[in-house]
């Protein structure tokens, strides 16, 4: 067990008890935590803060930050009306000894507006697969690289994905990505594929099927007893009522035997709970950190008024409804705020906090180093947040 697994699990018997200024630290000085700064906000093309993404693409490559995607509402609330904006703009944000600073001269634009991509962040640039915009879903894959000698972002095509998928969950051991799962128009996808990036003419390759349709679920690759193995975790299912079949499964895919099995629920240690749209990162050799997502006890709400709407059958029950989803709307208190550990050794899951500040879903983490980067994503519904999370395990 390494240095960075042994923080982890000494959390497990203490409370995580925070406060937020510059940094989030623990009142017991007897055990260590994460700290929690604002690193950075994204900012507008004029300098002003912006009003965030969700669905951002998040990754890190030769050690630079890079944000890009995502969409937001820049007018109004969806429920008001208020039209969703995708974004093509790409911010770049570098260290600079203790400090963070966006690199105003990088000037690149991704191909086209996009959100809702998986991503995951190889040694060969940031990867980012299908997605979302005003056309509809997407079916393209690109790698964004960073290249010093341009002080810019390289973007580079890749093979076309099989079908146009939004919501698709990435993760990648070396430079082979695995794409999993996803919603396609109208249904969720169980299909998992890869793609070596290290090949002159990379193709998809078709893997075992998921053992159920799930879109926004996260994965990470992780350890176990039997060796290096891809973890999918939570996620939800279309249905044909419009109302999700929401999870707190946990999946394992065993590379070497090409299976996948069921581990434990997820858990904070008593009881299982739901969880899509969240983030999660591998952290030493057998631990996986769970950062926030949505426990679907609102999203539930929401999903059957839209359905009641949709089947009402006069304008005054039609306007009732409505305005009850928008009440629902305007009252979220926010998503779930649970950091939830899980040991792949002893299959347990095990709450070591919550989050100090409102939890960020449609979003991803990403490793910078050693700290945990949590960027963008939705705070409420229809809000977005520019913040650039930094997390400093002490």
């Amino acid at each position: 067990m390494n240095s960075i697994e042994k923080v982890l699990l000494s959390l497990i018997p203490l409370l995580f008890m925070m406060s937020i200024t510059t940094t989030v630290s623990s009142q017991n000085k007897d055990f260590n935590t994460i700290e929690w700064k604002n690193a950075a906000h994204v900012q507008n093309p004029d300098g002003t803060k912006s009003l965030g993404f969700a669905g951002a693409i998040n990754g890190v490559h030769k050690n630079v930050f890079i944000v890009t995607g995502g969409a937001n509402f820049p007018d109004k609330m969806p429920w008001e009306g208020g039209a969703k904006r995708y974004s093509d703009e790409i911010h770049v944000l570098q260290k600079k000894h203790e400090d963070f600073i966006w690199n105003k001269k990088t000037k690149a634009r991704l191909p086209e507006p996009i959100a809702y991509c998986g991503v995951t962040s190889t040694d060969l640039g940031v990867v980012y697969v299908g997605g979302e915009n005003e056309k509809g879903l997407s079916n393209k894959a690109h790698i964004l690289k960073w290249k010093d000698s341009r002080n810019d972002v390289a973007i580079l095509s890749l093979p076309q994905f099989p079908l146009a998928m939004t919501n698709i969950t990435l993760t990648h051991i070396g430079n082979v990505v695995y794409a999993i799962g996803g919603d396609e128009a109208k249904k969720s996808s169980n299909l998992f594929y890869s793609l070596d990036l290290n090949v002159l003419n990379p193709e998809w390759k078709e893997l075992p099927n998921l053992p159920i349709a799930l879109a926004n679920a996260v994965a990470v690759v992780q350890e176990t007893k039997e060796g290096t193995a891809i973890f999918v975790i939570g996620g939800r299912t279309k249905t044909a009522t419009g109302i999700s079949d929401l999870h707190s499964t946990t999946f394992v895919f065993n590379l070497k035997k090409q299976t996948w099995s069921s581990v434990a629920d997820i858990s904070d240690g008593t009881n299982a709970t739901n969880f899509s749209a969240g983030a999660a990162v591998a952290l030493g050799t057998h631990s996986i950190l769970i950062l926030g997502g949505d426990n679907g006890l609102v999203f539930h709400k929401i999903e059957t008024f839209l359905s009641q709407i949709a089947q009402a059958n006069s304008i005054a029950e039609k306007e009732k409804l409505i305005a009850d989803k928008n009440v629902l709307n305007t009252q979220h208190q926010g998503f779930y705020k649970g950091m939830l550990l899980y040991n792949t050794l002893t299959d347990t899951w095990t709450k070591v906090g919550e989050l100090p500040f409102l939890a960020q879903v449609t979003t991803t983490a990403v490793l910078w180093g050693d700290d945990i980067i949590l960027s963008n994503g939705e705070i409420k519904p229809g809000i977005r947040t520019p913040n650039v999370m930094l997390g400093k395990i002490k």
